[in-house]
């Protein structure tokens, strides 16, 4: 049985995400959260406060490095949910070798995956966009990474944060949509 790790945006470990795992832990029983603020709940009112926040104290770089310290301990099979900045985050260790078996990862609207495009992931990874986003083309950043082995993308038909109840994006039927996708291929893959 797999062990999964969702990997948090700028709002970190909410009631939200928190409740996204207790769904998929009937799928997979082991789940596992990273989030930027070390499990504390700052209730950040709007997106643009956990933004502001989350550039001020913690980074792209530092929550990277503290979810590959995570992943580097040697562990079962692992499946990984990245959103927003924790998608990003996961695509730019992704190169890591880690003693962790990661079967597959699933990234979420990673933005600043666009940053970080010569990166060549050591595992499987299916990156979701979202139908576009404000700063760069969506479908060029997929062209790039598609050419890539191990990397599958596709775009969903919501905005940034479409699956997370507290961004302004959020997508109720997308979220459906999506979350029983990932039980399927969570189901696929145990």
């Amino acid at each position: 049985m797999a062990t999964l790790f969702l990997i948090a945006d700028i709002f970190g470990r909410t009631r939200a995400l928190e409740s996204m795992g207790q769904q998929l832990s009937e799928t997979v029983p082991d789940i596992r959260i990273i989030d930027p603020y070390q499990g504390m709940d700052h209730r950040f009112e709007t997106e643009a406060l956990a933004y502001a926040y989350f550039m001020d104290r913690v980074g792209l770089a530092s929550y990277g490095s503290s979810l590959a310290d995570a992943l580097a301990s040697p562990g079962p099979d692992t499946v990984l949910i990245g959103f927003s900045v924790g998608a990003s985050a996961l695509w730019s260790v992704s190169d890591r070798p880690f003693r962790r078996h990661i079967r597959k990862a699933f990234c979420f609207y990673g933005s600043q995956i666009r940053q970080y495009t010569g990166i060549r992931p050591r595992f499987d990874m299916e990156l979701i966009f979202p139908e576009r986003e404000p700063h760069f083309n969506v479908d060029e950043l997929i062209g790039i990474l598609t050419a890539k082995d191990r990397v599958s993308c596709s775009k969903a038909t919501g905005l940034h944060g479409f699956m997370n109840e507290l961004s302004p994006h959020f997508d109720p039927e997308s979220y459906a949509v999506f979350m029983e996708y990932l039980k399927t291929a969570l189901n696929r893959l145990n």
